[in-house]
């Protein structure tokens, strides 16, 4: 709160105090000051802006009366005089030529009712003045944030100019408001869009109001136009009534969007290109070479031990080494190459060369540059290693996805030891060149030909035990030297779109085998089902055919596919979600990208990636993602699948980390074949 001040002029210092005293004693809560000559009168006056001015009974020497109504009248402010009964000594005078109020000097009451009236006029005073201050402050950073401005700004009133800003000063060229001032906004429009400014310059000028936003030509000069958008509004300027109207640049609209779209495809910390766009760009390319063997080459690369630096070093200190390996990369790679930040602590790097030799130079320059590499966490340094996986692109690569995950399992054998690069070669998988392709689609169609292939079915334990009769089923294809798992044949499928036709084989016998048990029964669809647009109807039919309850049925979409094609997934989600079905997404892990699809996918249950519950009590890495994915999910009613649990500690992990459904060897009897 400001201070009140009375400034008190008398030949006696004690009197101001005594006065003090009195108002303080009397509860009104003013600061008394003093004065004793002209000097010292202009310099309390002037720092102080006291409310009133209190002649004592005893002037100074130094100074008169006269002197002292001057200097009031100079600055507004108020002057009382005290005298003693029966004195009017050289007060006539002053009376007659000034307004000065005579208070009785041993009347104190009087005394403190003249002082709170006038106290209480000086902090409206002081009041009004603070305001107008703060309103003229508030003017002038208006006008500020006006002149500074991106957007071009104008205010028209009755259709001409009256203000600008310097953005919209600077879009017409001209150096000050004087060269538009009083200027007709319509001597600015070309002809096709004047009508419109006419009609909605004339319309607010009636007071009717309108969001809409014109397109129009703006004379920049004879030999220059430009297109813009203008939204109007209503305003006021100086206390009038007008319009303002903002100008922007349909080219910079334009740069707005690009922009947008750009962050909308990078990585914030990296400013990498994202998981999507990596993806895309890399299907693309695949597309235009699948007539080509090895032309390109896919890296994926991790931090080795990234768990441990975030326990130790917290998120910034991850990030940090996130940030340098990517500057590693980027700085090893050619600028025909497209690096990605792929997931949370993953890179992703698609080579355009096709010799070993750059391959494994691309490969080990990044290893050995960021194993040598000091990380600067500020107060302390640290040193990391990386795993690199590759994969390459040929005629016999269907998908994006494939080539991705064959990078990854080769990741995983490099990062077993770390600091490695690993090149993916069929051992690592049964399906990896075209010939092995070709071998596949023959034995493929010789088992659709013979109906050989068939389910078998594997029980979901809830340790709560509630889900009773809950099974996951496995396809099989029989083969004299031994049956053959989905798992080493349906990419091949997939790839030669044999996928959805091995789904139409084995799903009604399924169907027909658990119609009326009650029981449910998860069913992994292919990519190639996912895509085609009639299995849903298909679906429905076989339904009717075999009379087996909807309920009963829980369709399993892989993660990896379904991020490829989102939209097809949420169709399918949603057609047979309508007839009751349920959906389940497997491969599930705790990476960004993995958790955003839950987003657009309406499912209930999620499926662990594979190897994530085996050993999980001695792996204090993968117990945190399982956590992290829990904690993910947190209400939403979402329930989690861990499979390949081997034994009762893996459980008691499980347990106490929130995953209720179960299954792996441990837990079953011998697998039952359910389709024939």
């Amino acid at each position: 709160m400001d201070s009140a001040y009375l400034l008190v002029i008398d030949d006696s210092p004690d009197h101001a105090q005594v006065i003090n005293s009195f108002l303080r004693n009397a509860g009104v809560a003013v600061r008394v000051v003093s004065a004793s000559g002209t000097d010292e009168l202009e310099g309390v006056l002037n720092d102080k802006s006291p409310f009133l001015i209190l002649i004592g009974t005893h002037l100074p020497a130094t100074i008169n009366v006269g002197q002292i109504m001057q200097m009031a009248d100079r600055h507004s402010i108020p002057v009382a005089l005290q005298l003693a009964p029966g004195s009017t000594a050289n007060i006539e005078t002053v009376i007659a030529t000034h307004p000065v109020l005579v208070i009785n000097a041993e009347e104190n009451d009087q005394l403190m009712q003249v002082v709170k009236r006038y106290m209480s006029g000086g902090k409206s005073a002081r009041e009004y003045d603070q305001l107008s201050h703060k309103l003229a402050e508030l003017s002038d950073r208006y006008d500020l944030l006006l002149d500074s401005a991106r957007d071009s700004i104008a205010y028209i009133h009755e259709g001409l100019h009256i203000y600008a800003n310097r953005a919209y000063l600077d879009l017409l060229q001209v150096e000050s408001l004087n060269d538009i001032a009083g200027l007709s906004l319509l001597d600015l429009i070309t002809e096709e869009g004047g009508q419109d400014i006419k009609t909605l310059l004339r319309n607010m000028n009636q007071g009717v109001f309108s969001d809409k936003t014109l397109a129009v030509n703006i004379n920049i000069s004879a030999n220059k136009k430009l297109k813009a958008d203008l939204a109007f509004s209503a305003a006021r300027f100086n206390g009038e009534q007008c319009i303002q109207m903002v100008v922007r640049e349909q080219d910079a609209k334009l740069l707005l969007q690009e922009e947008l779209d750009r962050l909308r495809k990078t990585d914030h910390l990296t400013q990498m290109i994202n998981r999507q766009t990596f993806a895309a760009k890399l299907a693309a390319i695949i597309e235009e070479d699948k007539h080509d063997d090895d032309r390109r080459a896919v890296l994926y690369i991790e931090t080795d031990g990234i768990d441990k630096i975030q326990k130790t070093q917290g998120m910034g200190g991850m990030d940090t080494c996130i940030l340098d390996l990517s500057n590693i990369i980027t700085a090893c790679i050619e600028t025909t190459d497209i690096p990605a930040r792929f997931s949370d602590n993953g890179f992703a790097v698609l080579i355009s060369r096709n010799e070993q030799s750059a391959l494994k130079v691309a490969g080990d320059a990044i290893l050995e540059n960021y194993a040598n590499h000091i990380i600067d966490l500020g107060d302390q340094t640290l040193t990391a290693s990386c795993s690199i996986g590759m994969a390459t692109i040929g005629s016999f690569t269907s998908s994006a996805e494939e080539v991705i995950e064959h990078a990854k399992i080769a990741f995983k054998e490099a990062a077993q030891t770390g600091n490695k690069l690993v090149r993916f070669k069929p051992a690592l998988t049964t399906v990896s060149s075209g010939e092995a392709d070709r071998e596949w689609v023959e034995r493929i169609r010789y088992a659709l030909n013979n109906h050989d292939f068939y389910t078998v079915q594997q029980s979901i334990v809830d340790l709560e035990g509630e889900n009773e009769g809950l099974f996951e089923n496995r396809t099989y294809m029989r083969e004299e030297s031994g049956d053959i798992p989905a798992s080493e044949f349906m990419l091949a499928a997939e790839r030669n779109d044999l996928g959805g036709t091995i789904d139409r084989h084995v799903i009604p016998q399924l169907m027909i085998a658990i119609a009326g048990t009650g029981d449910k029964h998860i069913i992994t669809l292919s990519g190639n089902s996912i895509l085609d647009i009639s299995f849903a109807n298909w679906f429905q039919n076989m339904m009717k055919e075999t009379e087996v309850e909807s309920s009963q049925l829980i369709l399993q979409v892989s993660a990896m596919v379904a991020e490829s094609n989102l939209k097809a997934t949420r169709r399918l989600i949603d057609e047979l979600q309508n007839l009751g079905c349920g959906f389940v997404l497997s491969e599930f892990d705790n990476d960004r990208q993995t958790l955003q699809m839950l987003e657009h996918l309406p499912v209930g249950m999620i499926k662990l990636r594979p190897g994530l519950a085996k050993g999980l009590s001695s792996s204090p890495a993968n117990q945190e993602v399982i956590r992290a994915v829990v904690r993910a999910i947190g209400a939403q009613k979402i329930t989690i699948i861990a499979d390949e649990v081997q034994d009762a500690s893996d459980l008691a992990v499980l347990w106490q980390s929130g995953v209720r459904l179960v299954t792996g060897d441990f837990l079953n009897e011998a697998p039952q074949v359910v389709g024939q």
